[in-house]
Parts: structure tokens; C-alpha cells; sequence
């Protein structure tokens, strides 16, 4: 019983905790693509380069997957493909340290790594 409460206690805390994400407009300006490759690597890494502008910022994030080894299994946004980031349009960001969120054309939250942050 004991440890119950305290699993609890803990989950209660750590809900209380987390901090509500700050979300700003924001645009993708452009896209690009870069294949990685090397021996050790069972299949080749995919990393997708966005660049997002804020009314603020203008920032560089990268976003990583590997592409399906099966030939009849479809990319699925997120898992082995990329995500549906509308380039162009207004979106919505949120940043946590060295992280940005980005809602998809389906308001789903896809997290990428800030490589670059530039001041307007």
C-alpha cells in the first residue's frame, strides 16, 4: 500500500510539474534533405533540415528517421517517413531548451532538434 501512494504521489507531482508549452505562429520557409550513410549503419539515416521563422526567431531544426526495408509497407508520417509539415503556411511552434515542437497538417505535436537559433 505504501508503495502505491508513493507511485501516485509521484505521478501526481510530475503532471503538476510539467509546464504548459508556450505556443507562437509560426512558418516554414524551406525543406531540405540529406541522406546519411555508412558501413555500420544497417540503412541509411534521413535527416529533413527545416528552416521556421517566428515573428522573433529564425530558427534551423532537423528532424530524423529511417525509411522502411519493406517494400510493401507505406511511409507513415513520423515513424519512417517525414513528417506533414506545411511549408508556407502558418503553423505553430513551441520551443523547450534545445527542442521544438511543430504542429503537422494534423495538429499532431512532431519533435525536432534546434540546430541554429537566430534573433530577427
Amino acid at each position: 500500500m505504501k508503495r502505491f501512494g508513493v507511485v501516485l504521489f509521484l505521478l501526481a507531482a510530475n503532471a503538476l510539474c510539467a509546464a504548459a508549452k508556450d505556443w507562437k505562429v509560426a512558418t516554414v520557409i524551406s525543406m531540405s534533405e540529406t541522406t546519411v550513410t555508412s558501413p555500420m549503419m544497417r540503412r541509411p539515416e534521413i535527416v529533413e533540415h527545416y528552416t521556421v521563422e517566428t515573428n522573433d526567431l529564425v530558427l534551423e531544426l532537423d528532424y530524423s528517421f529511417h525509411r522502411s526495408t519493406k517494400p510493401d509497407e507505406a511511409d507513415q508520417p513520423g515513424k519512417n517517413g517525414p513528417p506533414r509539415v506545411p511549408l508556407g503556411e502558418a503553423t505553430k511552434i513551441a520551443i523547450s531548451g534545445h527542442t521544438a515542437y511543430v504542429l503537422d497538417m494534423n495538429g499532431a505535436e512532431v519533435k525536432m532538434h534546434i540546430k541554429k537559433k537566430m534573433k530577427k
